[in-house]
């Protein structure tokens, strides 16, 4: 008996444990958050206009050039680029070393793993998502990203020549024998600099930020600037500890060029990268337009000048993150590149709280982006012995699986549970409002959303002539950052006699997801129907709601692609939750093979 509770006892301190290292690291998450999205704004921002010459950009978006998301036509989205995909691949690849390293104390230079994650990209570039879906999955089996079950990402976003050309010679075999300095590696090396190594001395992390770069492109010049700006980025976040003075963002540039330097020293073409961050710091420093300044570092075509141009705006707006995106992008080069490494420096900088709110609503996976820093942020907290785990991280970097594992191509639907605001922008075609049965607005959820669209959706649906309890009727989303509003009245809860209030609310789940297929939509968003003032009594709304539309799904499989719930309270949240976990604990799972080894590598 002691013995078992000794073991009881180390259990819970290796639990404890895991769960301190993981709030220590909190710390550091609003400036890891802060640069991989801010990353991502940058690229959004200046892709619409990449291939624009300075003469289009200012006549089309003004004197002052473009300053707001340019939205995709189709899903009202600013769209990321190849940048921001390779991006998210880098950080991907990165941690799955760390988990390796964690779990089975091997591996774990990142580099490698980063090749096979940048395969995984390559094959959202030429298939399809449905083909991809049918593709073997784990560490042994070659592929190892998560991020290859995100529709969005089988999106050809202009893809360099350079890597495309350089990861398909991987895949045969071959070693790239380019002389390539396009910015095609600088723009993608950052999620290195989020990953704290507090063992690892700057200059290997340095020395490994080129090596992701020349990964692809093997100029001196297309990998040396990527060494620059990983010390740049990770000095930020993670400051040197045996510093009594903190360094400004200056300082902390200048010694990134020194220590690149001393790192590639004899270099035939140093001299020109340390010429252009000695010309960037500079040109920081005077009063002179922007675009004249950046004319004369360049256009960021090559690596070079994206970190000149980078620096520069940083340096010069080190306090205004949406004046240095959008300095970085107004210029008749790279846009897309310079936006997103200048938008990876001073997200570090100034943090992801400080990014206004302008940048963070319509941008493309913006959900899956700051998943992935959280996921840099944090590290993988398990061990081969320990008794902690976390089966998120399993189900990412050990299954190599998003949401759900066993999600089969093009057929089954993604149930999820959200805790927020459902007038919120949460990727969906369609949310549902708990109405009233005259479907003129009300409290709760039903006049949050009234409130949120404008006076069109109640001019709209005061001509409806209203909507029996159990039924459900579509509107426009007007000012709502989705396409459509489904309207459903719920039963009021008296007591449960005969099942009448069980069968209304399972009536009002299953009329609004006929709408959703009836209207061709692909994802929609409900609330906890009638759990408020109706007082229906909240895990039996739960059953009924998961279990109605599993059902349906199920019978209609194929045409949902996303159901959710997005549930304003931590109590409601729980319980839908652990619904939607036992129903799925229930399900018949395929046995595939390759689950237990990639469990396992």
């Amino acid at each position: 008996m002691q013995d078992n509770n000794f073991s009881k006892e180390e259990n819970q301190k290796e639990i404890d444990d895991a769960l301190h290292r993981i709030k220590e690291t909190q710390v550091y998450l609003d400036k890891v958050r802060g640069s991989l999205f801010g990353g991502a704004v940058g690229d959004a921002l200046g892709y619409p206009v990449e291939f624009l010459g300075e003469e289009e950009i200012f006549s089309q978006y003004g004197k002052d050039g473009i300053r707001e998301y340019k939205l995709d036509c189709a899903g009202k989205k600013a769209l990321i680029s190849d940048d921001t995909q390779m991006a998210l691949f880098t950080a991907n690849g990165i941690l799955v070393a760390d988990t390796r390293v964690s779990m089975r104390g091997i591996g774990g230079i990142p580099h490698d793993y980063i090749l096979k994650s940048y395969q995984d990209w390559l094959r959202t570039q030429e298939m399809t998502f449905e083909e991809s879906r049918r593709q073997p999955r784990g560490y042994m089996q070659g592929s190892i990203s998560w991020l290859v079950d995100v529709p969005e990402l089988y999106s050809r976003r202009a893809p360099g020549y350079t890597c495309l050309s350089a990861l398909r010679q991987y895949r045969n075999n071959e070693i790239p024998q380019n002389n390539s300095k396009g910015c095609g590696g600088i723009m993608r090396v950052a999620p290195l600099a989020l990953k704290n190594y507090p063992y690892m001395q700057i200059e290997k992390i340095d020395k490994e930020g080129a090596e992701i770069a020349r990964i692809t492109h093997r100029h001196s010049l297309g990998y040396m600037p990527a060494a620059v700006l990983v010390h740049i980025i990770s000095r930020i976040v993670y400051p040197d500890t045996g510093n009594k003075k903190q360094q400004n963002l200056k300082e902390i540039v200048i010694e990134a060029r020194d220590t690149a330097a001393d790192i590639f020293a004899g270099d035939g073409y140093l001299n020109k990268l340390t010429e252009i961050i000695n010309l960037a710091v500079r040109l920081s420093e005077n009063r002179e337009d922007d675009l004249d300044n950046i004319h004369q570092i360049g256009e960021g075509w090559v690596a070079e000048e994206t970190l000149g141009i980078a620096i520069y705006c940083s340096l010069r707006y080190q306090e205004d993150f949406s004046a240095g995106v959008a300095a970085a992008v107004n210029h008749g080069g790279d846009s897309d590149s310079t936006g997103a490494v200048t938008g990876n420096i001073l997200g570090a900088l100034l943090g992801y709280e400080a990014i206004e709110e302008r940048w963070k609503r319509d941008l493309e996976l913006a959900d899956v982006i700051l998943e992935m820093a959280d996921d840099l942020c944090h590290g993988c907290q398990m061990n081969e012995s320990s008794s902690y785990e976390d089966p998120d991280w399993i189900r990412k970097y050990m299954n190599m699986r998003w949401r759900d594992e066993h999600l089969e191509a093009g057929s089954k639907t993604v149930f999820a549970m959200v805790r927020g605001d459902i007038t919120q922008d949460h990727g969906v075609q369609a949310i549902v409002n708990a109405a009233n049965t005259n479907l003129l607005g009300g409290g709760g959820v039903d006049g949050a959303i009234h409130r949120a669209a404008g006076p069109e959706l109640l001019a709209e649906c005061g001509k409806l002539s209203g909507c029996e309890t159990g039924k459900a009727k579509i509107t426009k989303a007007y000012r709502l950052p989705c396409e459509y509003v489904i309207h459903t009245p719920g039963p009021r809860w008296n007591g449960g006699k005969w099942n009448k209030e069980h069968k209304l609310l399972a009536s009002c789940y299953q009329s609004c997801l006929e709408l959703v297929v009836k209207n061709g939509i692909r994802s929609i968003a409900f609330p906890s129907i009638s759990t408020g003032i109706y007082c229906f009594p909240l895990e039996e709304a739960a059953k009924i709601a998961v279990s109605t539309a599993k059902k349906f799904t199920a019978d209609h499989p194929g045409e949902i692609d996303v159901i959710k719930w997005v549930l304003f309270d931590d109590e409601t949240f729980a319980v839908y939750k652990k619904e939607l976990e036992r129903w799925e604990a229930s399900e018949p799972v395929p046995s595939l093979e390759s689950d237990a080894m990639n469990l396992y590598f």
